[in-house]
């Protein structure tokens, strides 16, 4: 008589054919790809209305999704202005410091022209890409440089790489005051932003139809901006 073998499970882990793994991988794409778009309904916002007239009412809309979608994914307006102004600082900071540490270690060495370039060209080659997003940065971070109630906020965003690129310039101008220093390279970024923001006025001026991106403005800004830190620290 012969005995009938024991049971076996067919279905053993072993033999997952890994749809529990797609499936966990898709909720994670769709749950990126909504703290995306509410993040982009959020910096579309802001830079249309500004940050005290924006409601998160207002950004779930624009985002087509609830209000408990908006809060999932930051639990107040302000935090998620935070988080609007950090995703496109952290890739712009990473390029800044990659060009910073190319330029201190060629052969050339640093210049004020060089540290122009380096600090300058990253937002102009993100803001030229194509991206509607980062028009909406533009006028978004061409708003709050000019109400000082942000700053003390979003320093600790901002101001680490800033610092760095004063202490290149210290370098070259041992004797210049921070202040001196500090005042040029806020000139500098001023000069940026109005030229990524709106170059409306430079076409009603000239009378001539202007370049298609920020970045074909790239020469011409970074020799206007170090010329004037060239001439300014002259003395030092």
């Amino acid at each position: 008589m012969s005995r009938v073998p024991p049971e076996t499970n067919s279905a053993s882990p072993v033999e997952n054919d890994g749809t529990d793994r797609a499936v966990t991988d898709k909720r994670i794409l769709r749950g990126e790809a909504t703290r995306d778009r509410v993040l982009d309904a959020a910096e579309r916002c802001f830079a249309a209305d500004g940050f005290d007239a924006v409601s998160i009412r207002q950004i779930a809309a624009e985002a087509e999704v609830t209000l408990g979608v908006v809060g999932f994914h930051s639990k107040s307006k302000r935090e998620l202005f935070r988080t609007v102004l950090a995703r496109r600082v952290e890739p712009l900071n990473i390029a800044r410091r990659e060009r910073l540490a190319a330029l201190t270690a060629s052969k050339e060495g640093l210049t004020v022209h060089g540290l122009v370039d380096a600090y300058l060209t990253p937002y102009l080659e993100y803001a030229s890409g194509g991206d509607p997003q980062w028009r909406a940065y533009a006028a978004l971070i061409a708003r709050i440089v000019s109400d000082d109630r942000y700053y003390h906020e979003v320093r600790d965003l901002y101001d680490p790489v800033a610092l760095e690129y004063m202490e290149a310039f210290e370098t070259l101008y041992p004797d210049a005051a921070k202040q001196d220093l500090a005042t040029l390279l806020t000139l500098t970024v001023s000069s940026l932003l109005s030229i990524v923001a709106s170059r409306e006025r430079i076409s009603g001026l000239s009378h001539e139809e202007i370049p298609a991106t920020p970045l074909d403005y790239r020469k011409v800004l970074v020799d206007f901006c170090a010329g004037g830190i060239e001439r300014a620290l002259a003395g030092n």
